[in-house]
């Protein structure tokens, strides 16, 4: 199940300048790895980018194969969610993808709903919207479609959230990967943006410094008191929700696989998943 967050004015910002474009308990228990080198980023490895996008996955539809044609209005205050990153039509990132679609395929299925989501964007309102999921999950059989998505989780998360995380001094692909997950579930800015609860974790912790994984167990404490914060009008179970996606960070954290290296297993929701190890 997923929980979304609203993340804010600064994301419909930055949708819209593109589309202009053609713990809690004791810190420090996770045991580091030999993983700094810069062929373990995610940005370098493609290979362990998909990794950590299943991880991902698996939190927002519960499933490590990505979810292109996913789409539903789960309550959480911003309408419909779609896609295997969960864009929404409240935030501007599901209205800049249908108009990055439309661009490269004028007669596309969903090109009739985009005054419908154009008047419902920054509201939870899906008025106009009757018959958009049959209508995306068509458009998502389309390989185009969900190359676009690709790129519009590079632009809107990945791309930020790997800048953020150089600039923090955090060099593990799993210390990347919290980083880019906290983009894809809060976005960048607002009060509870990813870029707040970096500055909330420094204020408590201080920089990064050489014990990365403690900062990344503080980090993912703040997060959490920030989700636990901005539920209480939406789903009843989204606190719940909310603790079991940190809960499988800081488990991977706490393992002490900070590069991402299978095998992986975690928990999330009731449900255990793993990535077995490859074949040599």
């Amino acid at each position: 199940m997923r929980v979304g967050l609203v993340a804010g004015i600064v994301l419909v910002a930055l949708a819209t300048a593109l589309a202009e474009r053609p713990s809690s308990d004791g810190h420090g228990g996770a045991q580091s790895s030999d993983s700094s080198d810069a062929g373990s980023s995610l940005a370098e490895n493609p290979e362990r980018k998909h990794r950590a996008a299943q991880i991902t996955s698996s939190f927002e539809n519960s499933t490590l194969e990505l979810q292109y044609d996913y789409v539903e209005n789960i309550g959480d205050g911003r309408g419909l969610t779609a896609g295997r990153a969960g864009f929404t039509s409240a935030t501007g990132d599901l209205l800049l993808l249908v108009r990055r679609y439309s661009a490269v395929e004028s007669d596309n299925v969903l090109v009739r709903y985009l005054p419908a989501l154009e008047a419902v964007n920054g509201t939870d309102s899906v008025r106009g919207l009757g018959g958009f999921p049959d209508a995306w999950e068509e458009a998502a059989k389309d390989p185009d479609f969900r190359r676009l998505q690709d790129q519009l989780v590079d632009d809107l998360y990945f791309d930020p959230a790997m800048r953020m995380a150089a600039d923090l001094g955090i060099e593990t692909p799993l210390g990347q990967l919290i980083i880019w997950d906290t983009m894809i579930q809060h976005g960048a800015g607002g009060s509870h943006g990813t870029q707040a609860i970096i500055e909330e974790t420094e204020k408590d912790v201080g920089a990064v410094g050489p014990d990365e994984p403690a900062w990344l167990d503080a980090f993912l404490d703040v997060r959490l008191r920030h989700l636990l914060r901005m539920y209480p009008a939406t789903t009843k179970d989204a606190d719940a929700s909310s603790e079991s996606r940190v809960g499988a960070l800081r488990s991977l954290l706490h393992g002490g696989n900070l590069a991402l290296e299978p095998p992986l297993t975690w928990e999330v929701y009731g449900d255990r998943f793993r990535l077995p190890a490859r074949d040599r």
